[in-house]
């Protein structure tokens, strides 16, 4: 009898290398690389929606552009095989995916077999194929109701912004949410008016005991608090009269007070605390906190076995698999002390509005420990290993104790406070002592005193301060902020900070988000337009409606008629009366580079910047002051001059999303000039020559591998010449009579990183390369001669 032939599919290449490695030569593992199928997006008018808004909303799905050959691979695939198992990632997306599989492969309800794992582990791969199921079609649907409800906000919020703002703008449902919270925030410190108040700390020490000496600080006055919005603390004047009191009054010690405190151990990381946790102690970005978590999920090879070194790191549950709690608890039972081990394993709660779909992100195995595996690791993944791995094991650990002495002073008038804390216990803390370290810094060791004793007053510190405004949101905080709000879903939140930095609405500048000019228009328009799609309840709701259409509670297509219908109408009437936002007057310095006048702020897809008011008169402009990359002092963006006519440069974006300067008086004047990496402008050598073919002056031009002469002539004339990295023009040798073997068209010299090297003159279309005449060196293999060939 015939061995059955299995086919499994799971989302990507790095997945399919792990997992068959596993499964060995009976299965057949696939990647559909993400995604395969999407809305369709051809047409004019609501046509390009890929959704019947007549017929419930039904989605329009094609094959995504560029993913034909794999559908076209995964059928092959699946037509031979007697079982085919969809095993892309537990969740929304991951189900999503496995239902268009089914569907572009053709299978039926009895051939699909669905399976999901949280860890990547030999154990865990059998155990979820001895246990398939159908595909949960509610799962699909809350992922398909969110898919149409984005894209019916963005098709329809974009236009709008098109017509009021500046073209090719665009919002969404729940980044425009997103940017509001960062608006909101820059507002509320733009807003903000310091508070002066002062602080009084005495250096103080046993008498004839100067190496004893500790810390007090000043905390009450004539019996009221000595703090913020207190008369005795609010001003220079009022601080010294405290000060000249306590100078001329001993200091004794009124009482000392001691208590035992704890200190408990941090649930396990979910996606949220995980990107925050990677934030603080590693300065990782959402994105690539995830994408290094990633990479860890889908495995690699450890000591001759291949399996998966974390579970799914999409998550808000911390719930943890009875199996993984049986083997953390016996870990710390062989390698640390007997008191290290709790009676019963330690229970966190999670959140209520949390899908709880999956566990806790959590090493596949504790006995995997860092210190194993970090030779099979980058440095990043070794950290944020190590960073799960730590958090993991200690939330399995009893909490610390500590003992917390509060040491009250007397000195007239005037009561002051020292705090000191002694360790009892480590507890979980023996694993994460950067947790500690916060706590230890409101501490300090005290000497051995007892009440009654007199102190000597060593020195007075009086010290002015000034109260400070919120604190921006850094990626962390702001997912914690999105979170909070129950905004998104672990799966959305790198996704939704990547996209408003991209849309030049918000930008992080050392690790903090700036609300810039054309997010905080783009904001105001959309709430005064559309409040409740602005409106973090309402978003949230939605969030939560979703939830239900996956549990099955609420049908996806009822959701969405609720929400697209009076949203329709909204969006109707903003189109005819809301009014377009053509500039605000600029309140700053700033003039007219050009004429003089007074400038308005501006809109485009690239951000805002300063017009001239009498445009179109006039066309001059400059960049947003405060605005530009690596300007963190709110001053203008440094000026560049036109090298042609003098006007100013300002940056533009290519199709490409590319950034380059062109000339303020485009089309008039078209020169431009690239950027290097930090986004300086590029200096072209200056460079006199005639073209050796035609006669025309020869121009310097910026292509793809820096600087390079073309002839001004062109298109009749394409002659080129290369320039090396000190300015000098490159001369070829001249090679007549050679001619592609291939294709029989001339070849041509190039020069290549390693030297020159003959071309076929028939690129694309034909790669061939070769060594020059003579050229001693051993042929190159194909795929390197190509790869010189594509980059010239």
């Amino acid at each position: 009898m015939a061995a059955t032939k299995k086919l499994l599919i799971v989302e990507s290449p790095a997945k399919a290398k792990t997992i068959k490695k596993i499964l060995g030569k009976d299965f057949t593992v696939k990647a559909s690389v993400g995604h395969i199928r999407d809305l369709n997006s051809s047409g004019r008018g609501k046509k390009a929606l890929g959704i019947d808004i007549e017929h419930d909303y039904k989605p329009d799905y094609i094959i995504i552009k560029g993913k034909e050959k794999t559908v076209r691979e995964l059928q092959e695939a699946a037509a031979k095989a007697d079982e085919v198992y969809l095993a892309p990632d537990p969740d929304r997306e991951g189900e999503a995916i496995a239902w268009h599989l089914k569907e572009a492969l053709n299978l039926s309800d009895e051939n699909a077999h669905r399976v999901t794992y949280s860890a990547i582990t030999k154990r865990a791969v059998l155990q979820a194929l001895e246990e398939p199921r159908k595909i949960d079609m509610d799962r699909v649907n809350a992922q398909q109701g969110r898919r149409i409800l984005d894209r019916l906000v963005g098709f329809s919020l974009s236009p709008f912004l098109w017509k009021k703002v500046a073209k090719n703008l665009s919002a969404g449902r729940v980044q425009s949410v997103a940017v509001r919270i960062v608006v909101e925030r820059e507002r509320e410190i733009k807003a903000f008016i310091p508070e002066e108040f002062w602080r009084i700390k005495a250096l103080v020490s046993p008498p004839e005991a100067k190496k004893d000496q500790f810390e007090a600080s000043l905390v009450r006055w004539q019996g009221e608090k000595f703090e913020l919005g207190k008369p005795a603390a609010s001003s220079e004047a009022a601080s010294a009269v405290v000060a000249d009191h306590v100078k001329n009054h001993p200091f004794k010690i009124r009482k000392i007070e001691t208590r035992e405190a704890k200190g408990r151990p941090s649930p396990p990381y979910i996606t949220s605390t995980l990107q925050q946790g990677a934030s603080t102690y590693l300065s990782f970005g959402t994105t690539k906190t995830m994408s290094v978590a990633q990479k860890l999920y889908e495995g690699m090879e450890i000591d001759g076995t291949t399996q998966g070194l974390i579970t799914y790191m999409r998550t808000d549950s911390t719930r943890i698999a009875p199996e993984a709690l049986e083997e953390v608890r016996e870990y710390i039972s062989k390698n640390f002390d007997p008191e290290y081990l709790p009676e019963k394993p330690q229970e966190y709660s999670t959140k209520k509005n949390a899908q709880d779909a999956h566990e806790a992100i959590r090493p596949s195995s504790v006995e995997l420990t860092p210190e194993k595996v970090k030779p099979f690791l980058t440095r990043d993944q070794y950290r944020l290993y190590e960073l799960i791995w730590r958090r993991f094991v200690a939330s399995q650990m009893p909490p610390a104790r500590y003992d917390i002495t509060t040491v009250t002073i007397e000195s007239g008038d005037a009561e002051l406070e020292a705090k000191g804390r002694i360790v009892r216990f480590k507890g979980h803390s023996i694993l994460i002592p950067e947790s500690e370290k916060k706590e230890d810094s409101k501490y300090q060791n005290l000497p051995d005193v007892k009440e009654q004793d007199l102190l000597d007053l060593d020195d007075l510190d009086v010290t002015q301060n000034f109260t400070k405004p919120p604190s921006r949101y850094s990626e962390a905080s702001l997912v914690k902020a999105l979170e909070k709000e129950g905004i998104g879903r672990p799966s959305t939140y790198a996704p939704i900070i990547k996209t408003i930095n991209d849309r030049g609405y918000v930008r992080l500048e050392s690790r903090a988000f700036h609300a810039t000019e054309l997010g905080m228009a783009v904001n105001d328009i959309l709430i005064q337009n559309f409040e409740d799609i602005m409106d973090l309840k309402f978003t949230a709701g939605m969030e939560d409606s979703l939830d239900e259409v996956e549990q099955g509670h609420k049908d996806w297509v009822a959701l969405i008629d609720q929400f697209y219908k009076p949203f329709d109408q909204k969006l109707e009437k903003a189109l005819k009366d809301a009014e377009a936002l053509k500039g605000r007057p600029w309140d700053g310095d700033e003039k007219c580079p050009l004429c003089g006048s007074s400038l308005v702020v501006r809109y485009s897809v690239n951000g805002a910047f300063l017009g001239c008011s009498t445009y179109p008169e006039c066309k001059g402009l400059i960049p947003m002051p405060g605005e530009d990359e690596g300007d963190e002092n709110g001053e203008p963006a440094e000026i560049i001059p036109c090298p042609e006519c003098g006007s100013n440069m300002v940056k533009k974006k290519s199709r490409y999303g590319k950034e380059f300067m062109a000339c303020s008086r485009y089309p008039e004047c078209k020169t431009t000039l690239s950027l290097d990496k930090e986004g300086k402008p590029v200096e072209l050598p200056k460079i006199e020559r005639d073209c050796d073919e035609c006669g025309k002056p020869m121009e310097v031009k910026m292509g793809r591998r820096g600087p390079f002469l073309a002839c001004s002539g062109y298109p009749d004339c394409k002659n080129t010449m290369p320039i090396d990295k000190d300015g000098n023009v490159v001369i070829l040798p001249k090679v007549e009579g050679e001619v592609c073997e291939k294709c029989g068209k001339p070849m041509e010299v190039k020069l290549g990183r390693r030297g020159p090297f003959l071309a076929c003159t028939g690129f694309p279309k034909c790669r061939n390369a070769k060594p020059l005449p003579g050229d001693e060196k051993p042929a190159k293999k194909k795929k390197e001669a190509d790869k010189e060939s594509d980059k010239e």
